[in-house]
């Protein structure tokens, strides 16, 4: 089992989850698992296509489904499942792991793992303050069928996996494994005097018309990198007083993070925050959101702000600005506290998860 073990999971194009899929996979590489990799959202890049392909253990399954949290979803989210069902009817993989909640299926024999990233309940929660409106219903009552029907929910922190169990009452087991991320960089050179940010400028929860705000008033540049266009609606929205970069590809950001001294997220949603741990490896100094998540991965290695208030950002963006020896300090701090979060640790803690699982599954199967 250990050396042909073979799984079918699913990612999307869109967001952190493809790069958690990618350094995912590459990290269970050593454990000789193959990986039938099924993307949605929307077709990849070329990029992701090359990155993909250098895997490999990866093959590569492409679509444009919407996923479920996109408008109008449900044609769409049913011709996924058919397609993913068809997939698992194929391969007869050891385990699914689904990376979205649209595709548990009741018939498959192996162990279905579900992780969860993020949903638009807590996500609503956290940046509207209040429940999920009504017509969102079909949605919600979709994640909590997922996530009560699979047989184990990893989370990426405890503090979203106790908001998504408050939000959607699953008693399914549950297990935190934290997200892993490995960017080497050349040995580092001299700082430049800018402040890097990287988020969707569309997602409301990322928050970065506080940083425009802000931005005006620092005397230190402001970039911001990310994709401005919601892929859901095709809106686009333009960002004032800061130097906006659009989507960048990985060696572009990591060019970015590499220069830049300080890292801001004044995110007031982030089950785990991969864009900020990349920050921490490269050295800079960061300036977070004080939310129960980023406590939680972070501790006292960054400086934190109320995500609401403009002046306590203002205020602690600029303590690092002025202050060399402190900003050094929170430096080497985020870099020391990245240790924590590596490749090779997630993909260890996933290949146990999915021997155990599999193993039980077996057990459960004989009785």
């Amino acid at each position: 089992m250990e050396d042909n073990m073979k799984i079918l999971m699913t990612t999307d194009t869109v967001g952190g989850v493809w790069v958690y899929s990618l350094e995912l996979c590459k990290a269970l590489q050593k454990h000789g698992v193959q990986v039938h990799l099924v993307a949605m959202g929307q077709w990849p890049t070329e990029e992701q296509e090359q990155e993909a392909a250098k895997l490999s253990n990866v093959l590569l399954y492409k679509s444009d489904y919407k996923l479920e949290w996109m408008q109008d979803p449900w044609e769409d989210v049913e011709k996924a499942r058919k397609w993913i069902n068809c997939i698992y009817h194929t391969v007869l993989p050891d385990l699914v792991h689904l990376n979205n909640y649209a595709q548990v299926c009741g018939d498959w024999e192996c162990p279905t793992i579900s992780v969860f990233h993020s949903c638009v309940s807590t996500w609503w929660q956290a940046v509207k303050g209040t429940a999920v409106p009504s017509h969102w219903q079909q949605y919600v009552e979709t994640v909590k069928s997922s996530l009560q029907c699979s047989d184990l929910v990893v989370s990426p922190s405890k503090a979203i996996l106790e908001k998504a169990q408050a939000t959607h009452g699953f008693t399914t087991e549950s297990k935190v494994i934290y997200n892993g991320r490995d960017l080497s960089f050349p040995e580092r050179g001299k700082k430049e005097n800018i402040i890097f940010c990287i988020g969707r400028i569309w997602d409301e929860g990322k928050n970065l018309m506080l940083l425009s705000r802000v931005a005006k008033e620092l005397p230190w540049p402001v970039f911001i990198a990310g994709n401005n266009t919601n892929p859901s609606t095709g809106k686009t929205l333009e960002i004032e007083n800061v130097n906006f970069l659009g989507s960048l590809s990985e060696t572009e950001v990591r060019e970015w993070i590499h220069r830049a001294s300080i890292f801001v997220s004044p995110t007031k949603y982030e089950p785990f925050g991969l864009a900020i741990l990349e920050a921490a490896e490269a050295g800079c100094a960061l300036a977070l959101s004080n939310i129960e998540t980023l406590q939680e991965i972070w501790g006292d290695s960054a400086l934190f702000f109320n995500p609401q208030d403009r002046e306590e950002a203002k205020a602690k963006i600029m303590e690092l600005i002025e202050n060399e020896t402190q900003r050094e300090t929170y430096s080497e701090k985020a870099l020391l506290r990245s240790e924590l979060y590596s490749t090779e640790k997630m993909g260890d803690a996933y290949f146990e998860m999915y021997k155990e699982s599999i193993q039980k599954k077996t057990k459960t199967k004989a009785a």
